[in-house]
């Protein structure tokens, strides 16, 4: 469970920190047996939200907070080059370097990583477990917990891997120390491994471009499991007709090709990892003909964008449900009616659906939603932009912290289209 989210000198964002914290004051009466989970609760106690949904104008920066998240797990993930992801405010040049912090649950423990970077380097890389420091590197100078240590990986050994393996040559540090020892070395100790872990597959970032390839869906969630393409394909289809969408079944063939066979239109052509040959995916989509007979067509051909991207975010969201991941969704609306939209957001906040504590970060302009009362104000996060402070997020429950007479049943879209929290555009044509 992602608890906070600090960012510095990220494309529009100059610095701003984010709660996932409840912070309605107490609980709701009753609430265990509500069919709508106002919180989650992790082990020690703290309660954090199912959901957030940021909301603002056009160029406000809501996709900057997600970007930056997914900077992060790059960074920790796949080690990518540092010029890839940085992009600072250009704007506005009060930092010369990117800062990108979480705080996150892994099971009963509280883990902090903190990175702070430029093109050419990273000049700090702290670990926290439990406010404790697993790894703390500044400029390639090093501290490491005593339970990292052993006679195989000595204090002097994992001092080399950051030298040799984690540095440019030149005394600087290219490639963050997590992902070096998370994809090197994951048996080391599993205070580095899980949280290396959890930016590799806890985190899934899905940005606003359109189709989401079905395939690959599917892929992901057959990672939860066991490996069973076909019985993921069978939960994403349930759920698909369940949505009220008029499709009977989905079908998914994979053929391996020669290498002279060429590319063929509507197939998903894939490499595979292991034998290096490439594979051709159908996926067909059966429909109730006229007469009622059952016909089946090509699934990229000829269903809509929308139905392609429910699809293929239904089978994210089902395989973030089964880890207790988050889920980050830039313009959930995209391509999609808001009650499909609704009903996304409603797979996190059912209690049964989501009992590993599994989250929906989302970004969107659709505000239909803000009068279904499914949202609290604890997951309501208002976007807005200025040149001197970049982007600045106010969620509801601040500002009925402040003072403002805001309640769970007000009706937040009536008044947030007129401007009353801010983060709307003021149009003049």
């Amino acid at each position: 469970m992602l608890s906070s989210l600090f960012i510095r000198n990220f494309r529009s964002i100059l610095e701003l920190r984010l709660d996932f914290s409840f912070a309605e004051g107490k609980a709701p009466n009753g609430y265990k047996s509500l069919a709508l989970m106002p919180f989650l609760e992790a082990q020690d106690g703290r309660r954090l939200v199912p959901c957030i949904g940021f909301f603002g104008a056009n160029a406000s920066g809501k996709s900057n907070i997600l970007k930056a998240l997914g900077a992060l797990k790059h960074l920790a993930k796949l080690g990518s080059e540092l010029a890839d992801v940085f992009e600072p405010n250009l704007l506005n040049p009060k930092f010369q370097e990117t800062t990108l912090e979480a705080g996150f649950f892994l099971g009963p423990h509280h883990f902090t990583y903190r990175i702070t970077y430029s093109a050419a380097s990273i000049t700090e890389e702290i670990l926290q477990k439990d406010g404790e420091p697993i790894f703390a590197i500044s400029r390639l100078q090093a501290k490491f917990a005593p339970q990292l240590f052993s006679a195989a990986f000595p204090k002097e050994k994992l001092e080399d891997i950051l030298r040799v393996e984690c540095s440019d040559g030149e005394g600087r540090q290219a490639k963050s120390f997590l992902h070096r020892m998370g994809l090197g070395y994951p048996r080391l100790h599993q205070d580095l491994h899980r949280p290396f872990t959890y930016f590799e597959s806890g985190l899934i970032f899905i940005p606003n471009t359109g189709v989401l390839p079905l395939s690959l869906s599917v892929d992901v969630l057959a990672s939860a499991e066991g490996g069973d393409r076909s019985a993921a394909l069978r939960e994403i289809t349930d759920v698909i007709r369940r949505l009220d969408i008029d499709i009977a079944a989905i079908g998914m063939t994979e053929t391996e090709l020669g290498p002279e066979d060429p590319d063929q239109r509507h197939v998903i052509v894939r490499r595979d990892q292991q034998t290096g040959n490439r594979l051709a995916t159908n996926i067909s989509s059966t429909h109730p003909d006229a007469a009622g007979n059952p016909k089946q067509l090509n699934f990229i051909k000829h269903e809509s964008s929308g139905t392609q991207r429910l699809a293929g975010l239904v089978g994210l969201a089902l395989y973030v449900l089964k880890t207790g991941g988050v889920l980050l969704v830039d313009e959930l609306e995209c391509s999609l009616h808001p009650l499909l939209m609704r009903e996304i957001v409603l797979l996190f906040k059912n209690p049964r659906l989501n009992p590993k504590g599994a989250q929906l970060i989302f970004t969107t302009h659709n505000t239909d939603i803000l009068d279904d009362s499914i949202l609290r104000l604890s997951e309501i996060a208002l976007v807005r932009k200025t040149t001197a402070n970049g982007t600045i997020v106010r969620r509801l429950v601040d500002a009925r912290n402040e003072g403002e007479d805001i309640r769970n049943v007000t009706n937040f879209r009536r008044q947030y289209l007129a401007g009353f929290y801010a983060g709307v555009p003021h149009p003049s044509l």
